[in-house]
């Protein structure tokens, strides 16, 4: 029974030397005007995140989404805020120099609430490409661009779509 619970632990110690945590996020902005809004439409996202490299090829992570959209659809005061959950693997497939590209599959839980309603729950599924830049070792320049994915809120709407417009997002990851 020793020699059993001794293996474990020289396991666990063997992947854990490999292994490595990372925390960061991202912080985003978004603007639309048009002929068709009345007012701007404005987003405010705060997403930080922690995950852990498994190895060269392999990390998992989750990210907590905080967002504040302001005259949704051009509305004026059509205000929605949401929060979000959202782990997801990331499978890096190609590497170039300092840069690695990869592709994060995520699921997300969250609340969506519309001002002056109550809130209701959302989910949604999806990838994204992305590159991430080793500006040293203890530090990484991270983006995503688009989505190909899946999203509901409950009484509310349905999403499905891909996306590559203004879906890009830039995180900076500070390595453990």
């Amino acid at each position: 029974m020793k020699k059993i619970i001794l293996s474990a632990i020289v396991a666990v110690c063997a992947i854990s030397a490999n292994a490595q945590v990372w925390a960061g996020g991202k912080l985003g902005f978004n603007a639309t005007s048009g002929d068709a809004y009345a007012e701007t439409e404005t987003q405010l996202t705060i997403a930080p995140e922690i995950g852990y490299t498994i190895n060269d090829n392999w990390d998992v992570a989750a990210a907590i989404n905080f967002s504040l959209l302001n005259n949704r659809a051009g509305i004026k005061d059509a205000n929605v805020t949401e929060f979000t959950v959202e782990p997801y693997a990331r499978y890096t497939f190609a590497e170039a120099g300092i840069a690695k590209f990869f592709v994060d599959g995520y699921v997300g839980f969250g609340s969506y609430k519309p001002k002056g309603v109550d809130a209701t729950t959302t989910f949604k599924v999806g990838v994204r490409p992305g590159v991430k830049v080793a500006l040293s070792d203890d530090i990484c320049l991270v983006s995503t661009l688009g989505n190909l994915g899946y999203k509901t809120v409950k009484d509310s709407y349905n999403q499905f779509g891909f996306n590559l417009d203004n879906a890009i997002n830039f995180g900076i990851y500070f390595n453990f």
